[in-house]
Order: structure tokens, then C-alpha cells, then sequence
């Protein structure tokens, strides 16, 4: 049963799709605002629920990493279909799994917002190392408290599943070497508010994306989920402007929505 909020959601538009892949433990409601701005301007916009994400803590005690990348592979190839050209996006672990279709998929551009990489993987505590059987004997590690002026309404669960953990950090070891593999336009967004993710983590994607054509933006005071963050506004024009210059919208969008709720 999902979580009231935690529903996929689509909106049909032109010719050129957008993939948006939310973070771990999240929902596709923390990318749905970036959505619902690419739809307005006449995108084809598909955000995916990931696997065992939205529903209970205790079913991510069964995910594999590549469950969640077929998740939103199952999207792209979807896309693909209904589309001639796809861009892929995503926040925190989303922007991730973003990276690494990149490398393997032809996409048109590709961003990623709040991303770890391998400078997260190589600050984790040293027991995250040991997550996936420390998580037989303590299933979940709380959360810290939410960033000033985080959304009330954010959707996630409200502790780490811990052998979850371990799938993380085998994610981050993928992509992290994937980076060079990837060649589309790339935009990096992260904000130095965020204090979840350092700053080493987008100054090393950055670094070591093979894209001929790359870009870094910076926020200033958003936590780590920029898309519901004090700078949103700026943060959705600066993506659109990128997702325009690289891969243009071809008629006006109709928007369809998965979900009754509204973006």
C-alpha cells in the first residue's frame, strides 16, 4: 500500500521526455515541482516511483541497488518509446541513478541535484561498511532532524533501512566509475546549505564526467532537497533554461497527471 503522496506521476507533452528520479527513501513528490515546470514549458515529464520506496520501511529490507536502476530504466525505455529524445534527471540518490543511464543510454542531457558520489561513500561512517549484516541485528538508523524550512509535507520514510545501506553505498561504487562513461550535457546543482551531502561530492561528478559540455550551479541557502528549498524558483528556471538549450520542447504540454493530487 503506498503512502498518501508517494504515487508516480506523469504529464504528456511534446516529442522531447524527461525522466525525474527521486532520492532514497523518498517519493517522486520531491521531483514533481521540477516536473510540473517542464510540463508547463511543453515537456513530456515521467516521474517513476523506484522499488520499494513509498510503501514501509521494511520492504527496502529486499532492494537491490539495480532494483531501483530497473525502476527507472522501466521509465526511460517508456519515455523511448512515446518520445524521440530523452533528458534524465534527479535529486540526491535519483540524480545517481541518473548518472549511471547516462553512461550506459542514450540521453539527450542529463542533471543531477544534491548528488553523493564516491567523496560520500569514502566519509560514511566505517560501519556502513558492514550495513548489510549489522543489518540483521539493528534494521534501522534514525534520521537526523529536517533542514530549516524543509517542506512539512515531504514525503519519505522517517528512518534508514539499515541493509539498504550496504545497496547505497554499491550504487555510489557503480556510478562513481560510470562517471567518464557518460557524454551528454550535464548539469550539476547542489547547495552549500546541504549539509548531508559536502561539497567534495559535485566538485568530483563535475570533475570526472567525460560530457564535453558540463555546468555547476550553486545554491546558497537550501537544505538538501533544493526542490522544495527556499531557492526553488531560481533552481527550476536554471534546469529549464539547461533542458532548452540541449534538448528543445516541440509542441505546447497537455498535462496528465498519475496522481489526483496537484504539483
Amino acid at each position: 500500500m503506498l503512502l498518501p503522496g508517494a504515487e508516480p506521476f506523469a504529464y504528456r507533452g511534446g516529442s522531447t521526455g524527461v525522466l525525474l528520479l527521486h532520492g532514497f527513501t523518498g517519493a517522486p513528490r520531491e521531483v514533481r515541482p521540477v516536473g510540473a515546470v517542464l510540463a508547463a514549458a511543453g515537456y513530456t515529464v515521467l516521474g517513476p516511483r523506484l522499488t520499494h520506496h513509498g510503501t514501509r520501511p521494511e520492504d527496502m529490507f529486499r532492494s537491490h541497488w539495480r532494483d531501483w536502476v530497473a525502476s527507472a530504466l522501466d521509465g526511460y525505455y517508456l519515455l523511448r518509446d512515446q518520445c524521440q529524445s530523452v533528458v534524465v534527471g534527479g535529486l540526491s540518490m535519483g540524480g545517481v541513478i541518473a548518472l549511471y543511464l547516462a553512461a550506459q543510454h542514450p540521453v539527450a542531457a542529463v542533471f543531477s541535484m544534491s548528488s553523493p558520489m564516491r567523496p560520500m561513500l569514502d566519509s560514511m561512517d566505517w560501519r556502513s561498511r558492514y550495513a548489510g549484516a549489522l543489518g540483521y541485528l539493528v534494521p534501522f538508523s534514525p534520521k537526523g532532524e529536517p533542514s530549516p524550512g524543509a517542506d512539512p509535507d515531504h514525503v519519505a520514510y522517517d528512518r534508514y533501512p539499515v541493509r539498504a545501506v550496504a545497496q547505497l553505498r554499491g550504487l555510489l561504487r557503480a556510478a562513481s566509475d560510470a562517471l567518464p562513461r557518460v557524454q551528454a550535457p550535464a548539469l550539476v546543482v547542489h547547495s552549500r546549505g546541504d549539509t548531508g551531502v559536502p561539497a567534495a561530492n559535485p566538485d568530483y561528478i563535475f570533475n570526472h564526467l567525460g560530457s564535453a559540455t558540463k555546468d555547476q550551479f550553486w545554491l546558497e541557502r537550501s537544505g538538501h532537497i533544493v526542490t522544495e528549498g527556499p531557492e526553488r524558483a531560481q533552481l527550476f528556471d536554471h534546469i529549464l533554461r539547461f533542458v532548452q538549450a540541449h534538448a528543445p520542447a516541440a509542441q505546447p504540454a497537455r498535462p496528465v497527471s498519475s496522481s489526483p493530487a496537484t504539483p
